[in-house]
């Protein structure tokens, strides 16, 4: 197949379906990184002792052919409960015959699967503090790893507790190692003292004032990181645009500029288009640093990832029972990889040195799903007798192609897929991606 693949422009959704299933969990065991099974194409048995498939060799609750996952020519994905003695759950929800999404959990015997659709293989490159195996966290270490060298402003744009000071610290090292690495938290800057701080002030310039070199020129040589960017005070604005526009500073007290070498990278957690639209940010400064807009993906679309992450919480080989990690692939996670420190903390803390992990000791911690988070709750069961939809919803990685594809153009993208121009925006909504940031 791979010799004879032809290279498809991102126009046609179904030609660009690989689905794959990730085998993070089985025979009490934490599998990281994930065994992966794919591009998955016809039939694919699932059991204990099927011939061909994904033979779950170590869990005992699984029955011989448990189940058996179809792939149509399209990549939609239909699994079938083979008549097992346990039965298979999709998303916490006992299923005879359902249609597959990109994301779901399935749970067979005490082992743990999940449904990734991705584009095509994706490159990776090795920056070992960004855990994780799935395709979002591969293209985006390779994605950094070809941004470090060169000088391209990067703004990086990812929820609360996503890891954004890892990834610009990850741009430093593979960009300007020699340098020095100035983190800058935005929300703290006071805004009486803001240009002094960022572009530094001579001595004299008030009674008692000290020469200071600002965070600027702090950086000189390395990487400037504006955390919470966001959050910086208004009134400095247009001064900060100038800074990142000339590479060079005024500071208090001074009437010439003073050139700065530095990498600039930006972090937020606010919509910051948003916040253009409502007066609170210039949208000059924001064509500046955006430069290469970078998402970091929260931990709920990347839950193949999410056990290795918490093994590496953890700090230690321990085992984990499977109500545990079933409960931790159904939480939301809000504040995502500090969470999974948080709870990986709370274990250890209340649970005896080697004892295995379960969730017991912290049930109040994980609460279940509730119906109203939508694709986190249990999906509805599949009938039996429901045809299969060929055309199963995109997963982010194909939207965002598409978008690239078509410069953002919801209703080209919308007769590429042959779907209305509101669906697709449903699915931008759905994946927190705004088509204005492809124009």
């Amino acid at each position: 197949m791979a010799t004879t693949e032809q290279k498809t422009p991102p126009v046609a959704l179904a030609a660009l379906r690989r689905p794959r299933l990730h085998l993070v969990y089985s025979g009490e065991q934490v599998i990281a990184p994930p065994q992966v099974f794919g591009p998955l194409r016809g039939a694919t048995p699932i059991g204990r002792e099927v011939e061909r498939g994904l033979r779950l060799t170590d869990d005992r609750k699984a029955s011989r052919h448990h189940a058996t996952v179809h792939a149509s020519p399209t990549g939609a994905l239909r699994l079938v409960d083979e008549g097992s003695r346990n039965g298979t759950l999709v998303n916490g929800v006992r299923v005879t015959e359902q249609v597959l999404r990109d994301g779901d959990v399935i749970a067979i015997g005490d082992s743990f699967l999940i449904v990734r659709e991705q584009v095509d293989e994706v490159a990776d490159a090795a920056i070992p503090e960004l855990i994780g195996h799935g395709p979002a966290l591969r293209g985006l270490r390779a994605t950094i790893a070809r941004l470090a060298p060169t000088s391209t402003t990067v703004l990086v744009e990812a929820e609360t507790g996503c890891g954004k000071e890892l990834v610009a610290r990850a741009l430093h090292a593979l960009g300007r190692p020699g340098g020095p690495f100035v983190a800058v938290n935005c929300a703290a800057i006071p805004e009486s003292l803001a240009e002094s701080q960022l572009f530094g002030q001579l001595a004299g310039t008030f009674t008692g004032g000290v020469a200071r070199p600002g965070w600027f020129r702090a950086a000189d040589g390395g990487t400037l990181f504006l955390d919470e960017l966001g959050d910086l005070p208004p009134a400095i604005q247009p001064k900060l645009l100038r800074a990142v526009q000339d590479r060079a500073v005024v500071p208090v007290g001074a009437t010439a500029p003073v050139p700065c070498d530095v990498r600039i990278v930006a972090a937020t957690n606010h919509d910051l288009r948003a916040a253009i639209d409502a007066g609170r940010f210039r949208a000059d400064l924001y064509a500046r640093l955006a430069e290469y807009p970078l998402t970091i993906p929260p931990v709920r679309e990347r839950r193949e990832d999410l056990l290795a992450l918490f093994a590496a919480a953890l700090g230690e080989a321990r085992r984990l029972t499977p109500a545990l990690v079933d409960a931790l692939l159904a939480h939301r996670f809000p504040f995502n990889v500090r969470e999974v420190h948080t709870l990986a903390a709370q274990l250890r803390l209340r649970t005896a040195p080697g004892a295995v992990l379960d969730l017991a000791a912290i049930a109040e911690l994980l609460p279940a799903p509730t119906a109203s988070e939508p694709h986190l709750a249990a999906a509805p069961a599949a009938a039996a007798t429901e045809p299969v939809d060929d055309r199963p919803p995109p997963s982010r990685a194909e939207l965002d192609a598409l978008m690239r594809a078509h410069r953002g153009v919801v209703a080209d993208v919308a007769r590429a897929m042959a779907r209305s121009r509101k669906q697709v925006y449903r699915w931008l909504e759905h994946h927190g991606l705004d088509a204005a940031r492809y124009r």
